[in-house]
This record gives C-alpha cells, structure tokens and sequence, in this order.
C-alpha cells in the first residue's frame, strides 16, 4: 500500500455487486497445517488503510436544471482559469456528486467536488468546513486541487484523477482508481468530451496512458486477480519453507 499467529483465519465470499475482494490478513499453523488468508485488493481511504466500498455512480436528478447550469457555468470558468480542461472538471463534480452542493461524504467529503477540509486548508482555506459547502468556495478549492493533479499527471486523464482521489503523491493506479477513471470518462463521452481518450490503464504501479490489454477488455479485473492470487502463492511458499526450517530446527 506485515506473521502473526491467531486463532482463525477467515476469506469471507464476494458479496454481489462489488468489484473488491476482503479478507482478513491473519494466518493460523494447527495439526502441523498452515491456513493462510487469500489476498485483498487495496482499497478506500489512503490515508488510513481501511475498506471502504466502491462509491456508487452520482447522477444529478436532485439538483434542478437551473442549479446545474450555474454549477456548469462556475466549473467552467474556474477550470479555465486554472489551466484546467473545463469538461474534466464538470465530470468530476458529477461523479462525485451529481453536482449536489449539500453532498456529504462518509469520511469528511465536502459538496459538489467533495473537498476534505485538509485538502483545501492547504491550499489555503481558513474557514470552517462548512463554508466548503458553498459552491463558489468548494468549485475554487475542488478545481485547483484538481488542476494541480492534471498538472503532475501532464495531462493524462486516469493518473489525474487518480492524484484527485488518493492524493498527488499517489503513483499506484489500484482498480479503485480505475473504476473512477471509467465514470469520469462515461461522462465525458456522454458529453461528446474530446479528452475521454480511450481504453483503461493497468492498476499494476505506475503507468501512463496504458490501453487495456486485449485477453482482459471485456473485464479488466481479470488479469488483476490473477496476478494477485501468484504473489499470494510465492508468499505461502515462503512461509511454508520458514515454518519448515523453524520446525526443524534449522
């Protein structure tokens, strides 16, 4: 994004409709059988490490018509302002929240680009976090951080948004970042937006501007499980020849 004895180790099945596997990380040596947990992908919050589910596409049927012009008409001549393709920065205020200016997020989530406070104190907010609700405040702070990743990712959209939702330190392109590359340009394309581009990046480190490779089009998370699940069996062998030399006594 560490081997600890317990008294269970438990994979409990994907639940319908989710994209993510979620295991617990523990392992258990009884009867002279080792059980090791199966691997998970790295999900939700960056900062903290914990699971959250993938967020479900944002649409603005609770924001009248008006609303969503003037919310249009903000994004845009604040994204131009800042360097900003200004289709970009209305997809994301979509996705994120169907332009809902009164939209709050489970961990801090802010209005229409949903804003953290953090993340707009430094880029110079002072005021509480309620003032991010305000439109006008939240487009300014949500825009530039926005345009700051576009800058770092030199313009190309997936790595963007990836700096955009995990943070512009962030090089890891994980399936939750490309699920939200995925809307972002299901928008843009319903907005005939020339910067959609095409294809998906691979969630394995970091890339630029990668397509899809053709064996995993049709569902990209294929490759990924299958990659993850050989890293999980080099390291059950490791453990397995580290418990044998202990058992041993070598």
């Amino acid at each position: 994004m560490r081997l600890e004895a317990t008294t269970q180790a438990m994979c409990p099945p994907r639940q319908a409709g989710t994209s993510v596997l979620r295991c617990s990380r523990s392992l258990i040596f009884l009867g002279g059988a080792l059980l090791v947990p199966c691997p998970a992908f790295a999900v939700g919050n960056v900062s903290t490490g914990t699971p959250a589910p993938a967020a479900a596409p944002a649409d603005d049927r609770g924001t009248p018509a008006s609303g969503r012009a003037d919310y249009r008409r903000m994004l845009a001549r604040e994204a131009a302002s800042q360097g900003l393709p200004p289709a970009v920065a209305d997809a994301v205020a979509y996705v994120e929240s169907g332009y809902d200016a009164g939209a709050i997020g489970g961990v801090g989530e802010l209005g229409l680009m949903q804003v953290r406070r953090a993340t707009a104190a430094m880029l110079g907010h002072t005021g509480p976090a309620g003032a991010l609700l305000d439109p006008a405040t939240n487009i300014r702070f949500g825009v530039a951080y926005l345009a700051q990743a576009w800058k770092l990712a030199q313009g190309d959209l997936c790595r963007a948004l990836m700096k955009y939702r995990a943070g512009h330190g962030e090089e890891r392109m994980s399936p939750r970042s490309v699920t939200y590359c995925q809307r972002v340009r299901v928008r843009l394309a319903a907005n005939d937006a020339s910067v959609a581009g095409t294809g998906l990046p691979s969630s394995a480190g970091s890339v630029r501007g990668v397509p899809a490779a053709r064996s995993v089009e049709r569902d990209p998370r294929t490759a990924i499980v299958r990659r993850l699940w050989a890293e999980h069996a080099a390291r059950v062998r490791s453990i397995g020849a580290r418990i044998d030399r202990i058992m041993g006594g070598g």
